[in-house]
Parts: C-alpha cells; structure tokens; sequence
C-alpha cells in the first residue's frame, strides 16, 4: 500500500474521525456546563431487592432552594440527574403510592457523577414504620434525672443550713 493510497482508504478516514469525536466530545461536554455534575442510581422497594418504575427522583439546593427532577425511574429502577450545579442538595423520592425524603443532604461535585440507591422504607424502619409511635421520656422523667434532681437539692440544702465558721486552731 502506497501513501496515496493510505490516505483514501474509507476505513481509516471514519476511524480517525471517531478518535477525534471520542477524544473531543468530553471536552465540549465540560466546556459547555463547567460547574455541573450528575447523580444517578436505582430506586428499590422496601425489600431492597425489587426496582420501583415510574419514581421521580427530586433534588432541592440548599442554598437556593431550585429543585431539579429526573425522568421516571425504568423498569430497572434506574434514573439519572444530569447538569446539576455544584452544591449541597436533599434528596427525594416521589412514587406513584408516597413521596420519600432523605434525612441528609448530598454534595454534588463539579465534573463527577454521584451514585445514590434508595429503598423506599416509610420511616427510614425505624419505630415509626410499624404504625406505633413510641413517646419518648425527657431526662429529668427518668430515674437518673430525678436521682440527679434530688442530689442538687441536698447539696444546695447543706450549703444553705450547715453553719461555715472558719476553722480555728484554738478549738
């Protein structure tokens, strides 16, 4: 094969025009949003094994307070957030049956994809997801508070009734 003839192949005319959109792309890609990264992840059922489809995924910053939402989860469970600006987020989760937050907030770097998969648990399956509500007593309800109670009022009685005179040596 000739010089000539090496530069009209078709094959490597398309492979070098490949390389250049695979080499390039990812660099228009950062150029046009610099400040953006992406979340995606599986949504589950309670039973952590079964996808839920047709979720939304929901992401409010929390400094501004914009919320950015996903596509309906597939049926694989799978969404994914793209463009999201560098910050800190709260996570939920809307189903056809209830919606779901995340007691803790996410960072979403700039550049990079987060990965967060989600069980859909009422109540993070605690106390509350069986449908009992248990109160919970205050410190001084217990009987260390009120054994604490009762020896700060016996201190502060003996400093009050208990004469201090300065020790003497005569005495």
């Amino acid at each position: 094969m000739t010089i000539k003839s090496f530069g009209r192949s078709r094959c490597l005319v398309y492979g070098v025009l490949a390389a250049f959109v695979v080499f390039v792309t990812p660099v228009w890609l950062a150029a046009e949003n610099p400040g953006s990264g992406s979340i995606s992840g599986f949504i589950y059922a309670k039973d952590v094994k079964t996808p839920v489809s047709g979720a939304v995924v929901k992401i409010r910053n929390l400094s501004d307070m914009k919320e950015m939402a996903s596509l309906p989860t597939d049926a694989n469970g799978m969404y994914s957030i793209a463009g999201i600006p560098e910050g800190r987020y709260l996570l939920g989760v809307s189903s056809g049956k209830e919606d779901f937050n995340l007691d803790y907030a996410l960072y979403v770097k700039a550049g990079e994809l987060g990965k967060v998969s989600v069980a859909l648990a009422p109540g993070g399956g605690g106390p509350e997801s069986s449908g009992t509500t248990a109160k919970k007593k205050g410190f001084f309800n217990t009987v260390g508070g009120r054994v604490l109670i009762v020896a700060a009022i016996g201190v502060g009685l003996y400093f009050l009734i208990v004469p201090h005179e300065e020790a003497s040596p005569i005495r």
